[in-house]
C-alpha cells in the first residue's frame, strides 16, 4: 500500500465547449484507505458537479439554457442524454429554489387550472404581490382532496385582525387580506 491512498482510477469529465469542439478532462480519481474507520473512500473533488461525470460549471452552463431551449434541443446540441439534461435542469431548478427563500405572502390567490379534457382541474395557489406561483395540486374540485392548508377567508371583513391595527381589505379582483 501507497502513503494513504489505496488505488486510482481514470476518469473522464465532461467540461464546457470551446466553440463547436467538446472538451473532456482525464484525471485520476484516488481511492484512500481510512486508518482509523478501516473503508476505503473516493477522493472527493469540489469542482465536480453532483454527477461525477460532468464539472460543476458544465452543470451551471446547460441549466439556464433550459429555460430557453426544450431539453430535446439541448441534449442533441450538446450530445447528452435526454434524462442527462432533465437532471442538470432540475439540480438547477432546485438551487433557485434555496435562493429564492420559503415564501410569505401576504395576498393569496386560489384559482383552478384544466390539465387535459374531461373535466380534470389542478389548483394553483398564487402570491399575488409577487406575481408567482406558490403551490400546485389537488386530484379534483374539492378542498378535502388537496394536501396544502386552504386558509380560512372570510365572507366578510368582520374577522378578528392578526394584531391589533390590522383590519380586512377587500382587493380588486373581491379578495379579502389583512392591511396594516
Amino acid at each position: 500500500m501507497r502513503s494513504g491512498w489505496y488505488d486510482r482510477r481514470e476518469r473522464r469529465v465532461r467540461d464546457l465547449p470551446s466553440g463547436p469542439f467538446r472538451i473532456y478532462l482525464q484525471l485520476d480519481i484516488r481511492r484512500i484507505h481510512c486508518r482509523r474507520c478501516g473503508t476505503v473512500k473516493r477522493e472527493g473533488l469540489d469542482w465536480l458537479a453532483g454527477n461525477p461525470f460532468y464539472t460543476r460549471r458544465f452543470a451551471t452552463y446547460v441549466g439556464p439554457r433550459c429555460r430557453s431551449e426544450t431539453i430535446r434541443d439541448l441534449a442533441t446540441e450538446l450530445a447528452l442524454d435526454w434524462d442527462t439534461v432533465k437532471d442538470l435542469d432540475k439540480k438547477h431548478m432546485r438551487a433557485q429554489l434555496k435562493r429564492a427563500g420559503t415564501p410569505g405572502p401576504r395576498v393569496i390567490g386560489i384559482d383552478e387550472i384544466s390539465i387535459r379534457k374531461e373535466h380534470t382541474y389542478r389548483i394553483v395557489v398564487s402570491d399575488l404581490e409577487r406575481h408567482r406561483p406558490i403551490w400546485f395540486g389537488g386530484e379534483n374540485r374539492s378542498e378535502a382532496r388537496t394536501s396544502f392548508p386552504l386558509p380560512q377567508v372570510p365572507t366578510s371583513p368582520t374577522a378578528e385582525p392578526k394584531s391589533s391595527g390590522q383590519t380586512w381589505r377587500r382587493g380588486a379582483h373581491g379578495q379579502f387580506y389583512w392591511s396594516d
